[in-house]
């Protein structure tokens, strides 16, 4: 869901009426958690069971409706993977610059891109085809081999995320070196972030000025050339 609004905001981040509200977003979520929830409701239901490894996972496949509840959770975590991918590859064609197909801004995009699906498919491949397998009786490896799996694989998309969209951003260093200079420490780097904020404050506001006094200019020159016809400019 992030993801996808991520795609949303930056493909239509010129068209305003098109800008995702809070009362939008509020709802997109509430669905979100509420699927989540019946999902994860079910096999307390009777539709597979919590109870068949010590892992706390739906693994119970005897009927065939717990059976297909465990397909189709496993095949909606890969369409999530699939639509992670789609929406990343389109946000990197629409965020590049044509003119200039070699510059370093774009590499840098494509690498954080590509370490965030690498990431994602790192945690979900090997565990989703094992499981798949598994769910068409077909089991590859055995149950203990399948725990190990579970714990080596499973929490590396959970542990990554923080670093890749928070811990690892520019954004994320420059608050923390605030938030410790109030403390006595990191004075130089927070006061560092601090002028450079102030200078592109500065710029930003030289800049609307100069450009609203360009268009109120704008009029008057014009009007100023309509009375004196026989000018050519």
């Amino acid at each position: 869901t992030i993801t996808v609004e991520r795609w949303h905001t930056i493909t239509h981040a010129l068209r305003l009426e098109r800008r995702l509200g809070l009362s939008h977003a509020s709802a997109i979520m509430v669905a979100g958690w509420l699927l989540c929830l019946a999902m994860a409701l079910l096999p307390l239901m009777g539709v597979s069971s919590y109870n068949k490894v010590s892992m706390c996972l739906p693994m119970d496949i005897e009927t065939p409706l717990s059976q297909a509840y465990v397909i189709l959770l496993l095949l909606f975590n890969v369409g999530a993977f699939l639509v992670i991918c789609g929406c990343y590859v389109c946000i990197y064609t629409a965020v590049r610059n044509p003119e200039f197909p070699g510059r370093a801004a774009d590499t840098k995009i494509a690498k954080r891109m590509a370490v965030l699906i690498f990431t994602d498919f790192l945690c979900m491949a090997p565990i989703s085809f094992f499981a798949i397998s598994a769910a068409f009786k077909v089991p590859l490896i055995t149950v203990t081999n399948s725990k190990i799996l579970l714990v080596l694989f499973y929490p590396i998309n959970s542990c990554a995320n923080p670093f890749l969209y928070a811990i690892f951003t520019r954004a994320f260093r420059k608050d923390a070196c605030i938030l410790l200079s109030s403390m006595g420490c990191c004075e130089s780097k927070a006061n560092l972030y601090r002028m450079k904020t102030y200078c592109s404050e500065n710029i930003n506001r030289s800049k609307s000025s100069s450009g609203s006094k360009a268009y109120s200019k704008a009029p008057r020159a014009v009007m100023w050339m309509s009375s004196f016809p026989h000018l050519t400019p």
